[in-house]
């Protein structure tokens, strides 16, 4: 039997889905660009700056090496970044359109299919006919539980392509940094230690950050993104220096 809060929600258009305000943080769909940015920026020059200095080089050569990868491959992200999202809306625009049409000329067959999912929720008799007479009094409203429930798409309305290719870019610059910022100060044998010791506490910090929105425990996150990504880069270190020879 439906309980009076989910009455409540279905009176006031409320989706099922619907959580508390207190379950959501704003921000949370930019955090995977901000992660993945920041993890792919740390593995990539880590990569190259230690790949460089088995060349046996200078530490002047590993920095400019290093900071030529971060500029390539914040500007490559970005930009592949923006083309994803704005790809993602386009595809979502033209869902959208087409599942408008089909309510507009099969107005029928699509309120049989909402009759459908929402039966196989669980509802049933004079229940279910109020939530689909309230569900079709409003088209948009209809069209946009076709698109979630349906289709299983939502577009998160935070994130722009220039949102998401400033966010992704500046995270990768700033992953991109901490692999070469010892071989400012320290020679290439021991430069090699500290951006090694620097990129692993990065990527621990990155996964702890990501716990304020996740939720997830503070330290397990942390060392679940140090180990991945130390992993990814290690691979990357010796498929560079099997190369090199």
């Amino acid at each position: 039997m439906l309980n009076n809060l989910t009455t409540w929600r279905f009176n006031h258009g409320v989706p099922s889905t619907y959580h508390t305000e207190k379950s959501h943080i704003p921000g949370g769909g930019i955090v995977r660009e901000l992660v993945f940015g920041a993890n792919d920026g740390l593995v990539a020059a880590f990569a190259v700056a230690s790949g460089v200095n088995g060349a046996g080089v200078t530490s002047k050569v590993i920095l400019i090496a290093g900071l030529a990868e971060l500029i390539g491959g914040a500007i490559s992200m970005s930009l592949g970044a923006y083309l994803s999202t704005k790809s993602q809306i386009e595809y979502y625009d033209g869902e959208m359109k087409r599942e408008r049409y089909e309510v507009e000329k099969f107005p029928e067959i699509e309120k049989q299919e909402i009759r459908e999912i929402y039966q196989g929720k669980g509802f049933q008799g004079e229940i279910l006919e109020k939530i689909i007479d309230h569900i079709t009094s409003d088209k948009q409203r209809w069209v946009d539980i076709m698109m979630k429930e349906e289709l299983g798409l939502s577009l998160d309305l935070s994130i722009s392509p220039v949102k998401s290719a400033v966010a992704i870019g500046v995270a990768y610059a700033l992953g991109a940094l901490m692999p070469i910022i010892p071989y400012i100060f320290l020679q290439p044998a021991s430069g090699l230690v500290s951006s090694a010791l620097l990129t692993l506490a990065s990527l621990f910090s990155v996964g702890a950050a990501k716990t304020f929105i996740t939720g997830k425990k503070l330290l397990r996150s942390g060392f679940e993104s140090m180990l991945i990504g130390g992993l990814a880069a290690t691979a990357t270190f010796i498929a560079g220096k099997l190369i090199s020879h």
